[in-house]
């Protein structure tokens, strides 16, 4: 073989092998990007205004589902349930609703791993019927077995009672709310003021931070321990709301 040909024949080796190094680089890349997120952290964009003032519309957060247990890939169990020692009143959550839970796992599954590699909160399941959203965040404000009423004060204010006391009294994080009143809430009604709801076995009830503008438990119910995918730690964009969750 003469020496023009065994270089050639080198330099189309070295080729063949960069083609391959950047393929196995690029599915170690992918499969180390799909573990952290369906077991670690996830990004979350918020899809609405019904967490203002504490997190606007399109703010980006960080999702921590290690501390309440990760879900088995096409499944709705979790390999560890530490939701009860880990989920308490005050803590931002995000959560399938009541429609996308109920849907065929292994469909909905597809879409979860599609969110997790674009960011995104697509349904390929239900992309025909428009949905905004099927992910939602939310704040934890009854824990199971917690009653909860929902009254209205002298000055036409409306407050949510967490077992006979005061929201404010019973969750000490600093996080401020859209206060709901009379003339603002557009989910007032006879049934809501009158009635005590008491959170069964392995819910939560769900209130946004904007009380005056959020479709929350007040309208689908409390919601299963299953459902909620992890609580938000973090912030990150914009830029001038980075920082931890409160």
């Amino acid at each position: 073989m003469s020496n023009s040909s065994f270089y050639y024949y080198k330099k189309k080796v070295n080729k063949g092998k960069i083609v391959k190094d950047i393929i196995i680089i690029y599915i170690i890349t992918v499969m180390t990007v799909i573990m952290f997120n369906s077991f670690l952290f996830q990004a979350f964009k918020v899809p609405s205004h019904s967490m203002s003032p504490t997190l606007d519309n399109n703010t980006r957060i960080i999702v921590d589902k290690f501390s309440i247990g990760p879900k088995i890939p096409c499944t709705n169990k979790r390999f560890f349930d530490s939701t009860a020692k880990n989920l308490n009143r005050g803590d931002v959550v995000v959560f399938m609703s009541n429609e996308y839970y109920k849907k065929n796992v292994f469909m909905r599954s597809i879409s979860t791993l599609i969110n997790t590699l674009t960011f995104t909160t697509i349904d390929i399941v239900t992309m025909k019927n428009k949905y905004d959203s099927n992910i939602y965040v939310k704040r934890i404000i009854g824990l199971p077995g917690d009653t909860i009423q929902f009254k209205i004060m002298d000055n036409n204010v409306i407050i949510v009672q967490i077992n006979g006391l005061q929201e404010k009294e019973v969750i000490l994080s600093q996080y401020q709310i859209i206060e709901e009143n009379r003339s603002n809430s557009k989910l007032l009604s006879a049934m809501l003021l009158h009635n005590e709801i008491t959170i069964p076995e392995n819910q939560y009830y769900l209130l946004g931070d904007n009380r005056a503008g959020s479709s929350d438990s007040r309208v689908f119910g409390s919601i299963n321990k299953n459902q909620i995918i992890g609580k938000a730690i973090f912030k990150y964009w914009p830029t001038d709301k980075f920082g931890v969750m409160q």
